[in-house]
């Protein structure tokens, strides 16, 4: 079941960060020196709860009771920015993030916005791949100084009328 994250959700939410991010953290070798926060694997509260506060959008996936997945997501002006998608590692491949990545897309529409961009390690062939597969297409890239990757933007358009 997805619902919104409430403030006193965010310590737990946190974990969803930590232990999600943290394998791709290790498999990109991502550290504090050469990208902040090790790409949201050491993210600290005070910068979740400000994101909260200023109006991101947040999504729990609940299995029972229990916190598996992260969905953050910001709607600009004529797009939705998906912010994070997160599921913890002995959660992955139950389908929970398409759940998650189908009710950001649901969401966006609902808000009035027919597109959902977002940015991602470009060198993460499986999630660029998942993203491809659900409708999704590169729309460029970008080196950024120091870091250890290229970011890969992608877009979706919704196809209603």
């Amino acid at each position: 079941m997805i619902k919104p994250i409430k403030e006193e959700e965010l310590f737990e939410s946190l974990e969803i960060f930590h232990r999600g991010y943290e394998t791709v953290a290790a498999e990109f070798g991502l550290t504090e020196e050469n990208c902040p926060d090790r790409g949201r694997a050491s993210l600290p509260y005070h910068k979740l709860l400000s994101e909260f506060e200023s109006g991101t959008l947040m999504y729990g996936y609940f299995d029972g009771d229990k916190l598996t997945g992260f969905l953050g997501m910001k709607i600009l002006e004529d797009s939705c920015k998906l912010e994070d998608i997160i599921i913890l590692p002995e959660y992955r491949k139950l389908g929970y993030g398409t759940c998650l990545l189908d009710y950001c897309k649901k969401k966006a529409l609902e808000l009035g916005v027919r597109k959902v961009v977002l940015g991602m390690i470009d060198d993460n062939i499986r999630l660029r791949n998942w993203y491809i597969k659900n409708g999704f297409v590169n729309t460029g890239y970008k080196k950024y100084e120091n870091a250890p990757f290229t970011v890969g933007y992608m877009q979706w358009n919704s196809q209603e009328n």
